[in-house]
Formats: C-alpha cells, sequence, structure tokens
C-alpha cells in the first residue's frame, strides 16, 4: 500500500564533505603572530634606513656644491710679469704608445746604446742588450727603434723567437744607412745561433742564422775526494756530467753505497768555440769510471744509422737497453708485477699486470721511450692513462695520472724522457701512484725485468764502424793517466740499496 505524501521534506544524509570550514577570522597561532610582527619591524627598518641614506647623500651633494664654488680671486696691483720662455714652458713629448694602447714609455734609464763607427758603405752599427726590459718590442724601443719597426720585427720573428724566454745578456745588433734607414737588425739568445730580421723595402724577413762552431776533442779527468759532483767540477767540467755516470752505469754500480774516495773517472767531449771564445761542452763521446768496488767501467756514445745515439758497451750492446730506466721519480714500489697478485680494493685474486709506483700528486712523468702516443685521457679503472707504441712490439702504459701533459694526444710522437703528465691517484686508487705497464705483442711482461735487462746489440753493419770509434776513444781515454783506486782486501758482493730504489 503507497504510504501517503508528508509535505515535510526529507531529512538529507550528512555529506562529510559538506562540512563547515574554518571562519578564516579564528585567531593566529603564537608562532604566527611573532613571524608577522617581525615582518612588519624588518620592512618599517628599511624605510627608515633608506630614509636616512637619502638625506645623507642630499647634505653631501649640497656641502660639495658648496666647497667647489671659486672664490673671487683677489684684486692684484698691476705688475709687470716677465716674458715666458716657450722652450722652458713647452709641453712634455708624449710618450710611446703601441696599437694596443699600452704604455710604452721609454723614459726609464735603458741598457747602455753603443754606436759602433761606422760600416762598409756609410751603415751605422749600434749594439745594446735586453736588459731589465718588461718585453721584446719595449727592449728594442730602449735600444733606439722606432715604434713601427719594433713592431714589424716582433712580428717577422714570432715564429723562430721564443720571446718568454729572453735573458738580460742577450744582445740587439742593427744597422742604418745614411738616411737612418733600418738595413738589418740581429737578435743574438744563443752561443751557436741567432735571429736575423731583413727589410728589403717592403717587408721584414726572419730567419735563424746557425754561428760556426770548432769542436775540440778534449779529456778531463778527475779523483773523487768527497763526492763524485764535486770531483766533476774540479775537473773543470758541468755538474750535470756527474749525473751522466750515474745514469749510464745504474745497472751496474750504486754510487749511494759503493763510490769510495780515490774512485778515479776519464771523459772524452766536445769543447765547443765561437769565433776562438770557448762556450762550453757539447757531446760527450766516452766515459769510464774506475772505482774501487765498481771495477773498471766503459761507455761509449754512438749513433747507428737512422737511429738515435745511445750508450753503448765494449761488446756493442746498448747499455741502457734502450728504456729509461724508471718513468718518474719515487718513493718506493708500492706493488711490484704479480700475475696472481691479492686486489686490494676488490678483495679477490686479480693480475697486477705492471709496477706501481708510489710518489706525491704532481710528480712528472716520463716517456719510458721514443714511441707515438696511442691513448691519452681518462679510462675506466685505469683512470687518465696514457699508452704509447714503441719499436720491436712493445707499448707501454702510464694510468692514474693527475694531469696529461699539454699536447699529448693520439697519434703524436714522443721521445724518451718527454714530460707526458703527473703522477695522481684517479680511477681505482688507493692512493697516488704511477701504474707502469709494459706489453710486448699483445702480453703484458714485466716491466723491471725489461727496462732493467741487457740493451740490444747493434746490427751486424754497424759493428765495424762502432768498434773503429771506440778504439779511438779508447786510445783517446788512455792517454790522460789516472790513479787507480787501491782494491779491496777481500772482493764484496756488489752491495745493494733497496730493492725498489733504481735512482
Amino acid at each position: 500500500m503507497a504510504q501517503p505524501e508528508s509535505n515535510e521534506p526529507a531529512a538529507a544524509e550528512p555529506d562529510p564533505l559538506s562540512r563547515p570550514l574554518p571562519s578564516v577570522d579564528m585567531p593566529l597561532l603564537r608562532g604566527q603572530v611573532r613571524a608577522a610582527r617581525a615582518r612588519r619591524v624588518a620592512f618599517l627598518a628599511m624605510l627608515g634606513v633608506a630614509a636616512v641614506g637619502f638625506a645623507a647623500w642630499g647634505l653631501w651633494r649640497t656641502v660639495s656644491a658648496w666647497l667647489d664654488e671659486p672664490e673671487e680671486p683677489p684684486v692684484l696691483a698691476s705688475i709687470p710679469l716677465p716674458a715666458k720662455d716657450p722652450e722652458a714652458y713647452a709641453p712634455p713629448e708624449p710618450e710611446f704608445e703601441d696599437e694596443t694602447g699600452d704604455d710604452l714609455s721609454v723614459d726609464e734609464p735603458g741598457p747602455e746604446v753603443v754606436e759602433i763607427a761606422p760600416a762598409e758603405g756609410g751603415a751605422a752599427r749600434s749594439e745594446t742588450t735586453f736588459g731589465q726590459s718588461l718585453g721584446f718590442r719595449p727592449a728594442l724601443l730602449r735600444a733606439g727603434l722606432s715604434n713601427d719597426e719594433a713592431i714589424e720585427i716582433e712580428r717577422a720573428a714570432t715564429d723562430i723567437l721564443d720571446f718568454r724566454r729572453c735573458q738580460p745578456s742577450d744582445r740587439i745588433v742593427f744597422e742604418r744607412d745614411e738616411a737612418g734607414k733600418l738595413l738589418s737588425f740581429e737578435y743574438h739568445d744563443e752561443t751557436t745561433s741567432y735571429v736575423k730580421v731583413s727589410h728589403d723595402g717592403e717587408t721584414y724577413s726572419g730567419e735563424r742564422v746557425e754561428i760556426p762552431v770548432r769542436r775540440d776533442l778534449v779529456v778531463r779527468s778527475g779523483t773523487i775526494r768527497t763526492s763524485l759532483g764535486e770531483a766533476v767540477m774540479a775537473a773543470g767540467l758541468d755538474r750535470t756530467h756527474a749525473g751522466l755516470f750515474v745514469e749510464t752505469f745504474d745497472s751496474k754500480v750504486n754510487f749511494a753505497t759503493q763510490a769510495r774516495a780515490g774512485d778515479a773517472f776519464r771523459v772524452v767531449v766536445d769543447e765547443e768555440f765561437v769565433d776562438g771564445r770557448r762556450v762550453g761542452y757539447g757531446q760527450v763521446r766516452a766515459i769510464e769510471y774506475i772505482g774501487e768496488r765498481a771495477g773498471t767501467l766503459r761507455a761509449f756514445w754512438f749513433e747507428p744509422n737512422g737511429r738515435r745515439g745511445d750508450w753503448y758497451g765494449e761488446d756493442g750492446r746498448a747499455i741502457r737497453g734502450g728504456w729509461l730506466r724508471i718513468p718518474c721519480r719515487y718513493d718506493r714500489i708500492s706493488s711490484p708485477f704479480d700475475p696472481r697478485r691479492m686486489h686490494p680494493i676488490l678483495r679477490r685474486i686479480h693480475p697486477h699486470n705492471g709496477v706501481d709506483f708510489a710518489a706525491a700528486t704532481g710528480t712528472p712523468v716520463y716517456a719510458a721511450a721514443d714511441g707515438e702516443i696511442t691513448w691519452a685521457g681518462p679510462k675506466g679503472p685505469n683512470g687518465n692513462l696514457i699508452s704509447i707504441r714503441h719499436a720491436d712490439g712493445y707499448t707501454s702504459h702510464y694510468a692514474h695520472l693527475h694531469r696529461i701533459q699539454r699536447g699529448i694526444r693520439p697519434g703524436v710522437e714522443v721521445e724518451q724522457r718527454q714530460l707526458i703528465g703527473t703522477v695522481g691517484t684517479t680511477g681505482r686508487s688507493t692512493g697516488p701512484h704511477l701504474h707502469f705497464g709494459l706489453k710486448r705483442g699483445g702480453r703484458f711482461v714485466d716491466p723491471m725485468a725489461v727496462i732493467n735487462g741487457p740493451g740490444p746489440r747493434l746490427p751486424g753493419g754497424q759493428l765495424a764502424t762502432f768498434r773503429r770509434v771506440m778504439a779511438e776513444m779508447n786510445e783517446k781515454l788512455e792517454s790522460v793517466s789516472v790513479r787507480a783506486p787501491t782494491p779491496a782486501a777481500a772482493p764484496e758482493a756488489r752491495e745493494e740499496g733497496p730493492s725498489e730504489a733504481l735512482d
């Protein structure tokens, strides 16, 4: 039965979403009140600071205008003034300025310019030194060249002269004709060559001219009293010649422990002269060391056809094996070549295909031999890596480098002892060191066994020439007598330093 309709509306179900929202006029929390008050105070403070600043600026402008107002000049009696000397009141001459606007004033005292007697044809020749000039062009200006001449000479010499290496003792020589026209310019920066710039009336051209050098083969000898370095210098040689003994005979004698007072040496070297003036030593041709512990050691410099020169023993073998004995100066060998090494990070047996030379970050790293760069850049766990392909199927690897030397990139040819980078700790590394690896025929080999092993023998076609050179050098060495050291009472085995110290 249908329910009767009611006139009153039915009660609606309460909607949970239709609950009244909180009033927007509800009181703020205590923290909100404090934050609002702080904002108002900050705003008012900013207004106050701006108002004070504006008032101070206005006051400063007013005072400045009052102080700058010109005073009325006092009325002076009409007194006749002395006439001015035009020369005494002449304005100062403008200073030289190059095209970039840099001040190249010549007011500062420069090196003395010597005017030499006129040369043939009436040309006047001047000579001075680079001195303490701040740059190449300022040195030319101080020498008496014009700004235009200096600019042109600088451009002509850009590709043949490194301006960064100019020395105070470098000489500047130039000639002018009777009309003052520049005929020639020379910059003497080396003892065996100089830079010459010529002017044909239209353009300037530069070239490096080699100076004829006379080389006399001489023999120098000495006996050690305190150290090898002191003995070498006492013999009239350079201290660097002491390093030549250490580097050449490093695999045969430890100079740190085996050198003794009374040991003797002899050196055959080219002594160089330019215009009758001795300028130093050139190539060393032969060296001999006679030691109480080391015995008699001789090495001869020889340059095979088509190959770089190297030091060879009396048997015709390269003494240094064609390899740099160490690619960097190091503190210790932290990990040798070991195919069964426990990896310090991976904690499992993992071959160590190289030698780790522990050294400080930034220590220079050198190419172990001549070759071509095949890789230079990041390479996974190796970090920054350089790889070099050498002769006879060898490839050397230098890993974890901190920095790779500018210009070292794939395809570039490098020479032995050339700087290629610095020691670092990039990649999977526990500390700064150089990982030096060596491959031959695609297989890793022990680097220490190779670089410390005997060097290659000269080809048969070169042996006869080498023996002739060796005979000549032996005759030179024996032309100067030295007092041989007294041998030890009992023969002793070669004293070794720490097994990892090869330098």
